[in-house]
């Protein structure tokens, strides 16, 4: 399995956006 540069940015910026989403979900509650 050969990873791209490309694809390990964009897999790294889907978890950062993921992880943002769901802290700022947490912290409306």
């Amino acid at each position: 399995m050969t990873f791209t540069p490309t694809q390990k940015e964009l897999f790294n910026k889907n978890i950062e956006a993921l992880s943002n989403i769901l802290l700022k979900e947490s912290l409306k509650e």
